[in-house]
């Protein structure tokens, strides 16, 4: 059986820092993936298990909120766990802990077990030789799941995009596409470009709409309402890539 968490010891490198000389927010989402894929193992669930079937953990939306950020060099544990399925849905959540076991952060994430060729959803109970106890804990850290964020379009956005990304080399990963925690990067790129106080931000949701794949653009905007913030990202199409709002 497993257990009930999974947790993994990270160390603050210099170059994980941002202007502050503390953590940067994409580099803490890596770091929950790193995680997240640790905890997945734990279940029987990890890269390797699943891959086996031809299958790949896709992950669909983060909500992430923070009291503070690690120090550089500064040590910090994350904690995962699974909470399960729900239908085609599986809730992975996260505390964030210092050196001295104080609680600085949290994050809930929703995922789906998809196709690794077409990425469509597949049902947990098609890979039946993997151990079926997925659970770990029911707990969900903010109370509820992460919340799907309202559809918006590229006209709805007054003005020039803020920003404007390339899928270059130094942007894919392994997948050969954008890797979700780079969309988070260019969301903080776009606010810094509007003068915007990084250093306030509580809260971060994003959700993930469609991949980015190798030398395609992505046109960025962002939209103020009163202590919040929406970052979107399109293509040329104007297809929505992601759509993020941040909270201070």
């Amino acid at each position: 059986m497993p257990s009930d968490h999974s947790d993994v010891e990270f160390y603050t490198k210099s170059t994980d820092c941002g202007t502050d000389s503390r953590l940067a927010p994409y580099v803490l989402l890596s770091d929950l993936q790193e995680t997240a894929d640790v905890g997945a193992a734990d279940t029987g669930w990890g890269r390797e298990a699943i891959g086996e079937y031809n299958c790949c953990w896709i992950v669909l939306r983060y909500r992430i909120s923070f009291d503070r950020l690690p120090f550089w060099k500064e040590k910090f544990t994350i904690r995962t766990w699974s909470c399960g399925p729900k239908k085609l849905f599986f809730d992975r959540e996260f505390e964030v802990f210092d050196e001295q076991g104080t609680v600085i952060g949290k994050a809930s994430s929703v995922w789906i077990l998809a196709d690794k060729d077409s990425h469509r959803p597949v049902f947990p109970s098609r890979l039946d030789s993997l151990p079926q106890g997925l659970v770990q804990s029911e707990r969900l850290v903010f109370g509820e799941s992460a919340g799907k964020l309202p559809a918006l379009k590229a006209e709805s956005f007054e003005g020039e995009p803020a920003i404007t990304k390339y899928a270059d080399y130094s942007e894919l990963d392994h997948n050969h596409h954008v890797n979700n925690t780079r969309y988070l990067a260019w969301v903080y790129d776009a606010l810094f470009k509007l003068d915007t106080d990084l250093y306030k931000v509580k809260e971060i949701n994003i959700n993930y709409i469609s991949e980015v794949k190798s030398g395609q653009k992505v046109d960025i905007y962002v939209k103020k309402h009163g202590n919040s913030i929406e970052v979107a990202g399109f293509r040329d199409d104007n297809s929505g890539v992601f759509i993020s709002e941040i909270l201070f």
